[in-house]
């Protein structure tokens, strides 16, 4: 992921007790936070966790994780299992910034993902990415990157070399307040 999560959900297993279910906010875009993250709630996790962060604009960041499977991308042909979802809203008045989702990563899975975004959204040319997507980010390579409405998609996988290269990562960031997601530096604290 372009900032990094500290969870190690995927390290986790545990029986899938139901078929999972569509992620929230694909193929169709979140238009409320308040609403995205009830079904993300909804949602089969292992745990939940709420993390706030204080560098301005102060966003509330509630993820979800799973030792399994959480929720499904695409149609059953070509699914991609996530693993852990996170939502982010900045702190005052609630207005959705970001919502990401973390996958197994594998060369075949991160395949599908970037078919399945390809049909659904447009593709922007790398020349035109906007300044924070073009610098290294230690850890991950963005590899694609779709607009469509308000929202910047972004999918990321790890880095060539990179030890801990376990997931593939789709986020979605409205274009008027990019990279307002996981900021590890402006962390105030966790909230479970």
């Amino acid at each position: 992921m372009k900032r990094g999560v500290l969870l190690l959900s995927c390290g986790l297993v545990f029986p899938s007790v139901q078929a999972a279910s569509a992620c929230p906010g694909f193929p169709a875009l979140a238009a409320s936070g308040e609403a995205l993250l009830a079904q993300v709630r909804a949602l089969p996790p292992a745990g939940v966790d709420r993390e706030v962060q204080a560098c301005a604009p102060k966003t509330v960041i509630d993820f979800a994780y799973s030792g399994g499977v959480l929720c499904r991308f695409g149609a059953d042909t070509d699914a991609v299992e996530a693993a852990t979802a996170a939502v982010t809203r900045l702190a005052d008045g609630g207005e959705l910034v970001e919502y990401l989702y973390l996958f197994p990563y594998a060369p075949a899975s991160h395949a599908r993902l970037l078919a399945l975004l390809a049909a659904r959204f447009n593709q922007v040319d790398q020349a035109a990415w906007p300044a924070f997507l073009q610098g290294a980010t230690p850890g991950k390579e963005t590899t694609a990157l779709f607009t469509y409405g308000s929202y910047y998609i972004s999918l990321g996988k790890p880095a060539e070399g990179d030890p801990a290269a376990w997931y593939s990562n789709v986020i979605f960031e409205k274009v008027d307040k990019p990279a307002l997601g996981v900021r590890k530096v402006c962390q105030e604290g966790r909230d479970g």
